[in-house]
């Protein structure tokens, strides 16, 4: 029940609109959906017409009656989990849940010639397609001609875009001819290569259920060969090193190999034909008519964008290059002639371009420069002597990967290239390759007609190399030749170049810049657009691609200068003060503001960078090189480059990472010596505390002994037995007890004596008057003052006896 269940619920949510492609944007499927996106575009056109004409109609209530139609959507994977949504893409599934979606989609594009991760998903869906199909009843009858109209249904389609690898290695069709290609008849004696052996059995897999399921589904393999354009795939190694002028661009053995190949456009349209009209065909080729071999594609790049030197390395070498996997290994050395028949007769496939691939090469390095960001900086760096040029030069050059140009460095450039390329010609391309066998000589025998036409340029350069190596000085004539030379260099105009110190006059500035017999097509490529009729004749006398992007012109007082040159090393002899002063009284002459080499580029509309140079510190030209960079931009960050960068990257993380590691071991340090400090300290101030607190107690001690002596002999014995006294009675008053017992137990006491206090005094005085008083009474009561007491009291006034009683 489970199963019905699901198969009910494919079937609900199908729809012959949906399309599914794998991997929307890898390199192939990002040309996929281009294409096929022109088939929303006009089925929207389509119904957009279809409605406004019913609107235009009389019947208006069945427009507003019929049910509306499911649009037609493209749904797929993706590689970069990070991407989330992508132009007419309906959505983007997970490829841990895209097998039920693919099931409900009308038409399946899968490719497995890109990831060979993509197989087993492949695997997964086609087992359960084949469930599906055999659980799903036919709508129609075999029977009937696939050519009757089918208004109630529709089939699903299934296009496995595979590989041509799974061709690899079978055997000629005739081995008396092995040049005679293939054609698509021929895919039942196919034998694949080791690695695709999956391909090869998914491939028959669809073929398979292409051939069972005829009436619910058409299926279709299509072996394709080496893609190439745009952004590169298997070729991206070849374009970059080119571009970059790698020295030796490698040939896995002598290339004589033929290398299917085809445009990842045609492709695409290939893919967009069969959409809209699917064939009865179960297997095609979609390879170009040119045959093309593998020197015939690595060559052209050298020589037409690279430094056009080449070095036949053995093929399992290839290995040892870090950007050639198993997968480009494997397709730059199959040998496999095709012909696409289909293609061709039946289908009349309108191809990007039918010329050979040598001579699209400057066609599709534009391609890959656009995609790959690539984008050369050419700049001028002007000023006066010493100012610093040279040194932000070299700066923009390493930040930016460019070609440095002295013409106080021309000569020592020029014979180092031509020295390696010298060696390399006696050394020969094959050098590294083992003994060939007769076949192999007779596959490399067209390398000596490509090597006949360098014969006349290899005696030039040997020329110049011993022109050069006698080591005489070079007129200005030559150093402007060399210099132009080095700058229209295949790797001056694909990377760029830094200028430094050079032109220095108007006359200079005309004669390097000059058009003479250059053309200007490799240049124009950015600026395709027309120019205004102002600009018409601007570039006219000089040749565009030549000129620089940036002008920085530095500018500092001939006091700088003068203070600069006595700061730096006295053995340099040109740092002499004479040097300096001529040096820079002919910059100044020649710099005036009317025969200024900035007027040139004025003119031209390149308006020079100024900075004003005035800081002694910064001898490395660190705030200057900041300013030029915030004109130039961003970098292109291609392979060699990025190897730089990440290696300057990984050497200031080192050296920061050492830098903290030296601080934190220094602060652990102070810690633990601040620690050891406090501790000592807090020893010593403790002893010291200890000493002093033993010394105020004696001194306390010492200070209160009289005290002490005196309390203990004079008061205690007498309190003592008071307080005892009270503890022991425990009276209601005990201080009014403890008075009148320390009294009556010290009656000698001189506190009452006369003279003692004031009101004791008095009170002494009036008690002597009523002793005095009760004499004169005759009463017997014994006196209150004991006889022994001497007290005198003279008081001014009388007193009445009676009144004191």
């Amino acid at each position: 029940m489970s199963s019905e269940k699901s198969l009910s619920n494919i079937l609900q949510l199908f729809s012959y609109k949906r399309y599914f492609i794998n991997n929307l944007d890898s390199y192939h499927g990002e040309y996929f959906l281009k294409e096929i996106s022109k088939v929303l575009e006009q089925n929207a056109t389509a119904s957009n017409k279809q409605s406004s004409q019913l609107i235009l109609g009389e019947d208006v209530e069945s427009i507003s009656q019929a049910p509306p139609e499911d649009p037609y959507e493209i749904i797929g994977t993706v590689t970069d989990p990070k991407v989330k949504s992508l132009d007419n893409v309906a959505r983007i599934v997970s490829k841990a849940e895209c097998l039920s979606q693919m099931l409900a989609c009308g038409t399946v594009i899968f490719d497995i010639s890109y990831d060979r991760d993509e197989l087993k998903l492949a695997m997964d869906y086609v087992k359960l397609l084949k469930d599906l199909l055999d659980k799903q009843a036919p709508l129609r009858s075999p029977d009937l001609d696939d050519d009757e109209p089918q208004t109630a249904y529709k089939k699903r389609y299934l296009i496995l875009v595979s590989t041509v690898m799974t061709w690899a290695v079978t055997k000629p069709l005739d081995p008396d001819t092995p040049d005679m290609p293939f054609i698509e008849s021929d895919f039942r004696k196919r034998k694949p290569h080791p690695n695709y052996k999956m391909h090869y059995d998914l491939e028959n897999e669809v073929i398979g259920i292409a051939r069972k399921y005829k009436s619910q589904i058409g299926a279709m393999v299509i072996a394709t060969g080496v893609t190439y354009g745009g952004r590169e795939d298997v070729l991206f190694y070849w374009f970059q090193k080119a571009w970059e002028c790698e020295r030796l661009l490698p040939i896995l053995g002598r290339g004589g190999n033929v290398i299917p190949l085809i445009n990842v456009k045609d492709l695409a349209q290939i893919i967009y034909n069969l959409i809209s009209d699917f064939p009865k065909k179960l297997y095609i080729l979609a390879v170009e008519q040119n045959v093309t071999k593998q020197r015939e594609i690595i060559k052209p790049l050298g020589k037409i964008v690279g430094s056009g030197m080449f070095k036949s390395i053995p093929p399992e070498d290839g290995f040892l290059i870090p950007e050639i996997d198993q997968r480009i290994f494997d397709s730059m050395t199959l040998n496999l002639n095709m012909e696409p028949t289909f293609i061709v007769e039946t289908m009349g496939l309108q191809w990007t371009s039918e010329l050979s691939f040598e001579e699209n090469v400057p066609t599709l390095m534009k391609q890959f420069k656009r995609e790959r960001g690539l984008k050369s900086f050419k700049v001028i760096v002007h000023g006066p002597p010493i100012v610093g040029k040279t040194t932000l030069s070299k700066l923009i050059c390493e930040a930016y990967g460019l070609l440095y140009v002295s013409p106080d460095t021309i000569a020592e450039d020029i014979l180092d290239d031509l020295s390696w390329r010298i060696k390399h010609w006696e050394v020969g391309e094959t050098a590294a390759l083992a003994q060939l066998n007769t076949e192999e000589v007779e596959v490399g025998a067209g390398d000596d007609a490509d090597e006949e036409g360098d014969d006349t340029a290899q005696e030039v350069a040997k020329q110049t190399y011993a022109m050069l190596s006698v080591g005489r000085s070079l007129s200005d004539e030559e150093i402007l030749t060399y210099l132009r030379q080095r700058l229209i260099s295949h790797e001056g105009l694909n990377k760029g170049w830094v200028l430094d110190g050079f032109p220095t006059n108007l006359t200079q500035c005309s004669l390097l810049f000059e058009k003479g017999d250059e053309q200007d097509s490799d240049g124009d490529e950015d600026n395709v657009e027309d120019p205004f009729d102002e600009d018409v004749d601007l570039y006219s006398n000089v040749l565009k691609k030549m000129l620089p992007d940036v002008v920085v012109s530095l500018e500092a007082t001939d006091d700088f200068i003068c203070e600069k040159a006595m700061r730096q090393p006295e053995d340099d002899s040109r740092l002499d003060e004479e040097a300096v002063l001529k040096h820079l009284s002919e910059f100044r002459a020649g710099d005036a503001r009317d025969i200024t080499v900035l007027n040139f580029f004025d003119e031209l509309d390149i308006h020079p960078l100024v900075i004003h140079v005035k800081d002694h510190a910064d001898y490395g030209m660190k705030n200057t090189y900041t300013a030029v960079a915030l004109r130039m931009g961003r970098p292109c960050r291609y392979g060699k480059l990025m190897a730089q960068i990440e290696a300057a990257e990984k050497k200031e993380k080192r050296e920061m990472e050492t830098l903290r590691a030296k601080e934190e071991k220094a602060m652990k340090d102070l810690e633990k010596k601040m620690k050891e400090d406090l501790e000592e300290k807090m020893e010593y101030w403790s002893e010291l505390y200890s000493i002093m607190r033993e010394e105020e107690e004696a001194a306390l001690a010492a200070a209160g002994e009289p005290m002490r002596n005196y309390l203990v002999n004079n008061i205690f014995p007498t309190l003592t037995s008071a307080l005892l006294e009270v503890a022991k009675l425990r009276p209601d008053n005990p201080i009014d007890f403890l008075a009148e017992y320390l009294f009556k137990m010290n009656p000698t006491g001189k506190m009452l004596e006369p003279g003692f206090n004031l009101q004791a005094e008095k009170i002494l005085g009036k008690i002597k008057i009523l002793d005095d008083a009760l004499k004169d009474l005759d009463i017997k009561i014994e006196p209150l003052l004991t006889p022994d007491v001497d007290f005198e009291f003279n008081s001014k006034k009388n007193i009445n006896i009676m009144s004191a009683l």
